[in-house]
């Protein structure tokens, strides 16, 4: 196989489940298949019969180069590419219930223990060694070296060597799971990549951090040829600079501007193409860095103090590195040519537009203007300068610069007079800004019915303008605001997700206003879907009615499985649930701890126990077990890193009032996540706790971890109803689950709010995303249930979409065939597991794979 592309083969095979291989000349034997077959099936997957027939016909190195592919791929995918070996090496059993005593022994042979002594808590004599590198001394009879993978004292990885360490238990082999998923052959690699860039071009929100990565993977393998792929309209302003920016670190500057040009349109564009051309996030949010400040000066702040506390990680460092978040990013090389050419772009547009959309981002403009020096050709670029003159605030000779007032400072006038009416007309040019600030609007507009009238107006002039993402997000938020809410929550821009709450201060809006919204929304949204192409049956899993649309993608984690935050997936409860964490150092030596907790609480949140680095077990009110951890290691080394596992039996925890466990991910050290070598997370479903520690085969979720310090609150499991709250929630600060009353109150505040909100309907789920574009597309919809049962809805001779919706939402008995069958022609399939066969060339949408491949994602249906 061809090394080229492989990044577009990877890419293709994690999001597709297909490989696109050329036929070949050969037939290789079954057993050169076999050692295939044994790779995939240690990751729950299985080949196609035509993908096998193709691959057979390969010659050996090729046929070998394409297994490493596949593996590699998928592995990582679900973080089986790494070595897995936790603290205890023979977790789940063998893990010591009595934290406390440990703990005692640990410390007494930290101070106490020197070698060539007899061991001071069994005093035998010859039974210590001295480990390498922490240079701490253990005792072989007091400390299992059968179990223990690193220092039992320091919990930091040593040299294996010593002969403490005794060699790998052997582990059993896990039950194997039901079924394999597939992977098939691809038809046209080139046509699945073109198919793939018009869907990623054609997005109406900033993408998720996969998405992005695949996108700029597909434009730097793909170059100048990508251009004749590329739609003439792309909805997204970042996505412009992702593309053309990924392209001019890889292609001829001219070729790839001359394109560019006719999707910029304001200097905001300029500059994100810039940033990505820079290496930097176009959505120009700022660069977090890390100063370093003596550890003294932190230990003054007040809002540092839990970081001190007896045997904390930093009691024994001399500097902090303190996040701090800047407006710059480390400039590219920017050659004469690629100057004017940029400053080309800028005179394009008209004056007063351009120093608005600066000021802006006034700050990166600054930094931006010490590289394309626009005085230098201020007679070339008359506007430029002008517009850098007002956001530098003086002049080229050092005078005051011109005062300019933009559009936002109007609009705020309007809003301190409480001027509905004015606020309005000013957004009524800016349909995006309306669409963000009609609540706002009404608001102000309160029980003035002509105000309101303004404002709906406008919102009415400007629907047909709105971004779908926004169109359905204010579909579910406008029928929550007609009664006042407890809290609000607030979702601010940033590289990861940081939900606020504050105290609902606003006023139910107008039932009137609200309706009417609600239906210019609804009759918009079914003309767009209407305009995609018609399908004849519509299938869709009603199980979608907890998966939320996906909102805010660019703080998504990375993940195996697109899970849209706020979604509830059912956890079956014969399952053992294995949580797992994995983190690697960077290859220069600096160091960090992660950590995993598991917090329990019963139905009305009051805290129960927890299992965590310093309670390794948690038990029951009966005494029983309810979950074990796999104990706390306190470095990850390049290159193999660190494992942690915590173990949780669901129906133990039930019958000893537990309702809730809370996975928290703690990061101690203060190393940011996203500057570690990797760092992820998950939880596996298994049969039985026995077999390997890590079996790709059972994992239902994996993520990547990013951000910088804090702590990350991935899932809440509620066991009462057996599923999963997935609220991918990052937090600054650290909960102390050394102190319970600052641990509970935290939790308590974050994760039943966070269930509430994505509860209440506020935003909405992929179910009824579905029923829209079935309304709008299909002339049958198939519904299942989670039994498997089918059911189905005709379209009436005549039926207009609204009303084919209407009926489509009640789903009346007597208006349904309880007995359908599936025909053979290609359908749309919006699936929560892709467990079903579907006729060939069918579209489809699946939250997990299985023996259908998905070959559009979540985010499609809402372009």
């Amino acid at each position: 196989m061809s090394v080229d592309f492989k990044e577009t083969r990877a890419l293709l095979l994690r999001r597709q489940a297909s490989v696109f291989v050329e036929p070949g000349a050969g037939q290789q034997p079954d057993d050169c298949m076999q050692l295939f077959d044994i790779d995939l099936a240690k990751l729950g997957y299985a080949l196609t019969q035509r993908l096998r027939a193709r691959l057979r016909t390969l010659d050996l190195p090729t046929l070998n180069a394409t297994r490493e592919l596949v593996w590699r791929t998928l592995a990582a995918q679900l973080g089986g590419n790494v070595q897995h070996t936790p603290l205890f090496r023979r977790f789940p059993e063998m893990v010591p219930h009595n934290t406390a005593a440990l703990w005692m022994d640990r410390v007494l042979t930290h101070f106490m223990q020197a070698p060539d002594q007899p061991c001071l808590h069994c005093g035998q004599q010859g039974t210590t060694h001295v480990l390498k590198p922490c240079q701490h001394v253990v005792c072989d009879a007091c400390f299992d070296g059968s179990n223990y993978s690193a220092c039992p004292i320091c919990h930091r990885h040593a040299d294996r060597n010593s002969p403490f360490f005794l060699p790998n238990p052997a582990l059993p082999q896990g039950e194997a799971p039901a079924p394999l998923k597939l992977i098939d052959l691809g038809a046209n690699m080139d046509d699945a990549a073109q198919a793939l860039v018009g869907a990623l071009c054609a997005r109406k929100q900033a993408m998720s951090p996969v998405d992005t990565d695949d996108f700029k993977a597909l434009a730097a393998e793909y170059g100048l040829r990508l251009l004749a792929w590329v739609p003439e309209q792309i909805p997204v302003r970042e996505n412009i600079a992702l593309l053309f920016g990924t392209l001019l670190k890889h292609c001829e500057p001219a070729a790839v501007l001359a394109a560019a040009a006719a999707h910029i349109g304001t200097a905001t564009d300029v500059i994100r193409l810039v940033a990505v051309y820079s290496g930097a996030d176009p959505s120009l949010q700022g660069q977090l860095i890390y100063r370093q400040v003596p550890i003294e000066k932190i230990r003054g702040m007040a809002r540092f103090k839990t970081l001190f506390t007896p045997g904390s990680y930093w009691n024994k460092r001399e500097h902090f590195p303190l996040p701090m978040t800047i407006k710059r990013f480390k400039m590219a090389k920017l050659s004469r040519p690629l100057r004017r050419a940029l400053l080309t772009l800028l005179e394009r547009f008209h004056p007063d537009s351009l120093t608005e959309d600066m000021l802006r981002h006034r700050t990166y403009w600054v930094w931006l203007g010490e590289f394309l020096h626009p005085h230098e050709y201020h007679k070339r670029y008359p506007k430029v300068a002008f517009a850098f003159s007002v956001v530098r605030k003086k002049g080229p000779d050092g005078t005051p610069g011109p005062q300019f007032e933009t559009f936002y400072a109007s609009l705020e006038k309007a809003i301190m007079r409480k001027d509905a009416a004015a606020m309005a007309a000013l957004l009524r040019k800016r349909p995006g800004e309306l669409a963000r600030r009609f609540d706002h609007a009404l608001s102000v507009a309160g029980d003035d019915n002509t105000a309101s009238g303004a404002v709906l107006a406008a919102f009415a002039h400007c629907v047909t303008q709105f971004a779908t993402p926004v169109l359905l997000t204010l579909r579910a938020l406008l029928p929550t605001r007609l009664h006042p809410a407890g809290r609000r929550i607030y979702w601010p821009k940033g590289s990861v997700a940081t939900g606020y709450m504050v105290r609902e201060r606003r006023v139910a809006l107008p039932q009137q206003a609200v309706g009417d919204a609600v239906a210019l929304i609804e009759r918009e949204l079914l003309a767009r879907f209407s305009g995609k192409p018609p399908v004849g049956d519509f299938l869709i899993d009603s199980a979608l009615g907890d998966i939320i649309v996906p909102f805010n993608e660019r703080t998504a984690s990375r993940s195996a499985i697109q899970l849209p935050r706020g979604s509830v997936v059912a956890v079956p409860p014969a399952k053992k649930v294995r949580l797992f964490l994995h983190w690697c150092e960077p290859k220069n030596g600096e160091t960090t701890d992660l950590d995993l907790s598991v917090a329990f609480y019963d139905d009305q949140w009051r805290y129960v126990g927890v299992c965590s680095y310093y309670q390794l077990t948690c038990t029951g009110r009966d005494g029983s077990v309810i979950a074990t951890s796999a104990g706390d290691l306190t470095d990850a080394p390049y290159p193999d890193g660190a494992s942690e596992f915590v173990d949780i039996d669901g129906d133990l925890a039930r019958r000893n009032g537990v309702r809730y466990a809370v996975a928290v991910l703690n990061n101690y050290s203060g190393m940011a996540f996203e500057n570690l070598e990797r760092a992820f997370a998950g939880l596996m479903l298994r049969d039985d706790a026995e077999g390997e520690h890590f079996d790709p085969r059972t994992v239902a979720l994996r993520f990547d971890l990013a951000g910088a310090n804090g702590v990350f609150l991935p899932m809440v499991f509620d066991l009462g109803e057996n599923q999963l709250h997935w609220l991918d929630l990052y937090t600054s600060g650290e909960f102390e689950f050394n102190s319970v009353a600052t641990s509970s109150e935290a939790v308590k505040a974050v994760c039943p709010a966070m269930i509430a909100y994505f509860g209440s309907g506020i935003r909405m789920s992929m179910y009824h995303l579905a029923l829209l574009h079935a309304a709008a597309r299909a002339q049958r919809v198939v519904l299942r249930d989670e039994d498997a049962s089918l059911r189905a809805l005709a379209r009436h001779a005549g039926e207009d979409n609204a009303s084919f919706l209407g009926r489509l939402r009640r789903f009346a008995p007597d208006d349904v065939d309880t007995a359908p069958a599936l025909g053979e022609a290609p359908l749309f399939a919006a699936l929560l597991d892709a467990d079903i066969a579907l006729p060939e060339n069918s579209i489809v949408y699946a939250l997990r794979p299985g023996v259908t491949a998905a070959n559009i994602a979540a985010s499609d249906l809402i372009s």
